[in-house]
Formats: structure tokens, sequence, C-alpha cells
């Protein structure tokens, strides 16, 4: 593999792509000040999902989460083993 071309063209990959692959219920979240990962991008993948799924936007983050998101997320998971 010429990793130097394998990297170049890892640059028009999105997650878009793979997202309407997903069929399990999924928790998401995304902040809109993200660098890494651009709240356009994780928006786009979201509405491709046909499988049951929440999402949390939180204006203020970037590409991390909130302890109060965190727990939403916790919350969330807990909610799927019941």
């Amino acid at each position: 593999i010429d990793r130097k071309k394998a990297v170049r063209t890892m640059r028009y990959y999105d997650v878009v792509n793979f997202a309407r692959r997903i069929r399990c219920t999924g928790f998401y979240t995304y902040g809109f000040n993200d660098n890494t990962c651009p709240p356009t991008s994780v928006a786009a993948a979201f509405n491709v999902i046909t499988a049951p799924k929440q999402v949390v936007a939180t204006p203020a983050n970037y590409h991390w989460r909130y302890p109060e998101t965190h727990q939403q997320a916790i919350r969330w998971m807990q909610g799927q083993c019941e």
C-alpha cells in the first residue's frame, strides 16, 4: 500500500457515506463549534440513518461533551438495557 496515497484518498471520505449502513439504535451528540467533525457533516450523517436514533446538539461544544450531555448518553444507554 502506498501510505501517502491512501492518506490523501481518505480526505474524500465523509461519515455520511457509511452512516446509511447503520442498522442499530444510536445516541449521537455534536457541538456547533466542532472543527474535527463539523456539525453539518454530523447532521447529514444523522439524517440518513434509518435506525431508531436520538441526537443532542450542544451549541457551545467543540470536539468534546459537557458532563450533562455525557450523563444523558449514560441514561440513554441504561434505558436500552431495560
